[in-house]
């Protein structure tokens, strides 16, 4: 688990591999634990939102579903649908929004 924490709001976890993916996208390296200054949070927020602005979510979706079988509706209404990367970011854009707005840093371990 990766776990993002900001003075500004509440704590956001992720699994391991999308943490790390969401790290990457802020321009920061995959180092855990680690943090950054105040003065780096707008950077990395605006680095995060093109980097997810730059995704295809029905791509996305549509390659994390692929199984190569043809699905009839029935397998698709038993099956769990897949969340985006762009749906999993919000909670960790709106804790880097905060953290811009209070002018505190951000940390994960």
């Amino acid at each position: 688990m990766v776990t993002f924490k900001s003075k500004a709001s509440r704590d956001v976890d992720y699994h391991t591999n999308v943490g790390l993916q969401l790290l990457k996208m802020m321009g920061r390296d995959k180092k855990v634990p680690s943090a950054m200054f105040a003065d780096d949070v707008p950077e990395a927020l605006n680095r995060l939102q093109q980097a997810l602005a730059e995704l295809d979510d029905e791509d996305e979706v549509a390659r994390d579903n692929q199984t190569g079988t043809e699905k009839t509706q029935e397998d698709d209404e038993d099956k769990p649908q897949k969340v985006s990367l762009k749906q999993r970011a919000q909670p960790l854009v709106k804790l880097l929004h905060k953290a811009q707005e209070a002018n505190v840093g951000l940390m994960w371990e």
